[in-house]
């Protein structure tokens, strides 16, 4: 079973140079994989035996395996009125019982068989704004940051690397950088508007389940113990609510005289056992990761229109060096520039660093404004 897990490694592998930040790493690496492993979960049959199989009145049913395809294909349901009640006497199993009629109050249970589909087409739409940073980033950050992560100090960089960046930063380059900034903050933008409509389209999948879902289960497992005969429709477990283990299903067939022959089955879906977990930790993981993408996307706003935040987030990365040389540079550069800066700061040895913050103090100090 690990083998399946293997082609997942390189979406774990970090690039040696950062161009994004932990919370959008979050989205196209860590959900990526988790949603991956989750559609192996549910579609991998050899570790969850069928993935459905309906009762038969004897094991010499010849419609045994039509029924277990027809309910498969055309869904199942449970009843609403049997969700609450003594198990053995309102109900065989909560939600499974008589009906009065094919038109009584039904859950239909359709989703199962779209259920990994889904997982898929989430995972890619995860990854879709890492791929698009990818395309605009263009591999500049690593052209500039080559080899100066390392711990060793090169003789290349005091014979002509280090003016190099400083030329590319104050004179070649001056200016150019605000697209290249402005593309990353719409892909963060892109991530939260992703987050939200994942929650939203997994509600719509459920059929309106799963927008409280979490917040169900939890309050559920965590009410007080009550007698049974006290239990109402409040306390139903939204886990067999809306993911059931048994469900029933109608069977139409002819007789030998042509008479309309109605079977009714208790179907079990061993599937939803995993199911329920799945959706459980998927609500709070999508819940969690939506704070974070608004947190980052403010961020984000924050930065762009407040300089003397820019200066500390230069300061952060260094040691040493006073703050009104940072200033200096924060006052006289674009965000855009400033975010190319404050990039090659997180992939640049910090001696590096503070030696090329200080060359590019230098060489703005020497112009002045009006030619900056």
């Amino acid at each position: 079973m690990i083998d399946l897990f293997m082609p997942f490694r390189s979406i774990f592998k970090l690039n040696n140079v950062s161009t994004d930040n932990n919370v959008f790493r979050m989205h196209y690496m860590l959900t990526v994989t988790i949603l991956l492993v989750f559609t192996l979960l549910v579609s991998t049959k050899q570790f969850f035996g069928e993935p459905m199989h309906c009762v038969s009145e004897s094991d010499k049913d010849h419609d045994k395996e039509a029924m277990n395809s027809y309910c498969w294909i055309y869904g199942t349901y449970t009843l609403k009125s049997r969700l609450v009640g003594k198990i053995g006497k309102d109900m065989a199993y909560v939600g499974v019982g008589p009906d009065k009629s094919l038109d009584a109050e039904q859950i239909k249970h359709t989703y199962y068989q779209w259920v990994c589909f889904v997982f898929l087409a989430q995972a890619a739409m995860f990854y879709t704004p890492h791929y698009l940073w990818k395309i605009w980033e263009g591999g500049r950050l690593k052209a500039l940051a080559s080899e100066l992560a390392n711990p060793l100090i090169s003789k290349d960089w005091s014979d002509g690397k280090r003016s190099e960046l400083v030329t590319y930063l104050t004179y070649t380059n001056l200016y150019t950088h605000n697209m290249y900034a402005l593309r990353y903050a719409f892909c963060e933008l892109l991530n939260l508007v992703n987050v939200v409509g994942q929650i939203f389209l997994l509600d719509q999948f459920l059929g309106g389940a799963f927008r409280d879902y979490g917040a169900a289960v939890t309050a559920f497992t965590h009410v007080p113990k009550v007698p049974k005969d006290f239990l109402d429709f409040d306390a139903v477990n939204p886990m067999d609510k809306y993911f059931p283990k048994l469900t029933k299903c109608w069977f139409r067939s002819y007789g030998p005289s042509g008479t309309l022959q109605l079977k009714d089955r208790l179907c079990i879906l061993p599937l939803n056992i995993v199911n329920e977990k799945i959706f459980v930790f998927l609500w709070f993981w999508l819940v969690f990761l939506a704070f974070l993408s608004t947190l980052a996307v403010l961020y984000r706003i924050l930065i762009i229109s407040m300089p003397p935040l820019r200066t500390l987030m230069i300061m952060g990365q260094l040691r040493f060096v006073k703050r009104r040389i940072i200033s200096k540079i924060v006052y006289r550069i674009s965000f855009g520039d400033w975010f190319i800066l404050h990039l090659l700061g997180k992939n640049m040895n910090p001696l590096l660093y503070k030696e090329l913050i200080i060359e590019v103090s230098k060489e703005l100090e020497k112009r002045p404004n009006n030619m900056i």
